[in-house]
């Protein structure tokens, strides 16, 4: 069924589909079993079977987007190979292309999200530039932002883990948690701003209010405690535990605080 001026226009082999609204589903070719409702949503989406379309563009470039649902203007709008997705949101998942198996919920959330498998998007602009990140999860406002090619990683609470980049197997929980941590893999950071600024700080742990806050290539060390490490760059294998242990202890290797 097809309603609306140019609704379903050369949408050959959409069977059992309903098409409303101005070029809904235009070129829809071999999209069966769907829904594709408003203006110019699903207009190129062809092999998106078992999907839905709400709104303005909505998957409007989805091209083999089966067994997904798009809801909001320009939600998912060219997320093309994005099967078993859902985009809830406007300019949810714009540019998710190749995110299959994953889910992006808020306004722009996973924007340029490209290649992000099986990854979840929570929350205003969470995952805005996470391409690559595959099994990893987002929430919040600009949570893990900036994060691309972070994997199997979980990024939840505001900005936390916001320029993380090249992350692997690492965890922001607090607001600011790990916010410029960029390869900093195999990493935890719990609390408000702990790790803030802790880039290349692999396989260390960060776990209290500004806790290794500047503690750049600081490898292989645990921080815990208020501002603990605050600005202890370079402090590899080394331990800082209490409020305000080893706070300027830069370049502190081998050594507990």
């Amino acid at each position: 069924n097809f309603f609306g001026p140019s609704a379903g226009y050369q949408a050959s082999g959409a069977n059992n589909s309903f098409f409303v609204g101005f070029k809904a589903g235009y070129q829809a070719t071999n999209a069966y079993y769907s829904n594709i409702f408003g203006y110019a949503a699903g207009d190129n989406a062809t092999n998106a079977n078992y999907s839905n379309f709400f709104g303005f563009y909505a998957g409007n470039f989805a091209i083999n987007a089966s067994h997904s649902n798009f809801l909001g203007n320009n939600a998912g709008y060219q997320a093309n190979v994005a099967s078993y997705s859902n985009f809830l949101g406007n300019s949810a998942g714009y540019q998710a292309t190749s995110g299959s198996n994953s889910n992006f919920f808020g306004y722009q959330a996973g924007y340029q999200a490209t290649s992000a498998n099986q990854s979840n998007f929570l929350g205003q602009e969470a995952g805005y530039q996470a391409s690559g990140a595959n099994r990893s999860n987002f929430q919040g406002y600009q949570a893990g932002y900036q994060a691309a090619s972070a994997t199997y990683s979980n990024f939840l609470g505001y900005q936390a883990g916001y320029q993380a980049t090249s992350v692997l197997n690492s965890n922001f929980l607090g607001n600011a948690a790990g916010f410029g941590a960029t390869s900093a893999s195999y990493s935890n950071f719990f609390i408000e701003s702990a790790g803030r600024q802790a880039t290349n700080a692999s396989f260390s742990n960060f776990l209290g209010h500004n806790a290794g806050r500047d503690a750049s290539n600081a490898s292989n060390s645990n921080f815990l405690g208020q501002q603990a490490g605050n600005q202890a760059t370079s402090a590899q294998n080394s331990n800082f535990l209490g409020n305000f242990a080893g706070y300027q202890a830069a370049s502190a290797t081998y050594s507990n605080f």
